[in-house]
């Protein structure tokens, strides 16, 4: 009898920036890193670097996270891959602002996406829950299957990460929001054909050394 392949996805967010400290709705929006972010990419660039059996990376094509993942080549080698379907929810005209005004701006949309039973709410132009989440398993399936077996490295975004776990552990999708993923944090999931297992969920222990140089600052 073979052996089982198993696969491994080792999720990275990307690193911190304005849009982040600021409070803005970015999703498609192509925003760069920040200082802090750019640093925090070399630190779990050095982590994975450290990790011998990786096999490959594969990235959003935003910027923010395109950066975090050349800081991890950089370090690792490792051959690097954009996949279009990493991208962040499209917000659509809601993309740019401040979270604590989009209800203002857009009240009837906002009132649709606190009820976790509505999967076409979107907001003017931008993409509806069904057609990210659908989009979040259509990329997790292509990794998957185009590298069964092997070690994978992948460079997305917070709400591309929460909707991936609700759905890899079975939870109801548009509860992403109960699953906050912060900025460099790693995640990582075994893929099997038994089912899915979360070894490390949001960890960020190789940024403690940041953390503390800030705060000598």
């Amino acid at each position: 009898m073979p052996a089982r392949r198993v696969t491994h996805l080792y999720f990275v967010r990307h690193g911190e920036t304005a849009s982040n400290v600021n409070g803005l709705l970015h999703g498609v929006t192509d925003v760069p890193l920040n200082d802090i972010g750019l640093r925090q990419a070399e630190l779990i660039a050095d982590r994975l670097a450290a990790v011998d059996y990786l096999d490959r990376i594969v990235a959003s094509p935003l910027q923010r996270a395109l950066r975090t993942a050349q800081a991890i080549q950089r370090k690792s080698g490792l051959p690097l891959r954009i996949h279009d379907g990493l991208s962040e929810m499209n917000f659509g005209s809601a993309e740019g602002i401040p979270f604590n005004e989009v209800a203002e701006r857009y009240p009837a949309q906002s009132q649709l996406f606190l009820d976790p039973s509505v999967d076409h709410a979107r907001y003017p132009g931008g993409e509806s829950r069904a057609e990210f989440f659908g989009r979040v398993n259509r990329a997790v399936d292509d990794i998957a299957n185009q590298y069964l077996g092997q070690h994978i490295v992948v460079v997305a975004h917070g709400g591309f990460i929460s909707a991936m776990l609700t759905v890899l552990m079975s939870d109801h999708p548009n509860n992403w929001q109960d699953r906050p993923i912060e900025n460099c944090s790693l995640t990582h999931i075994e893929l099997s054909t038994a089912a899915p297992v979360a070894h490390l969920v949001n960890d960020a222990v190789h940024l403690d050394q940041l953390n503390l140089l800030e705060e000598s600052v």
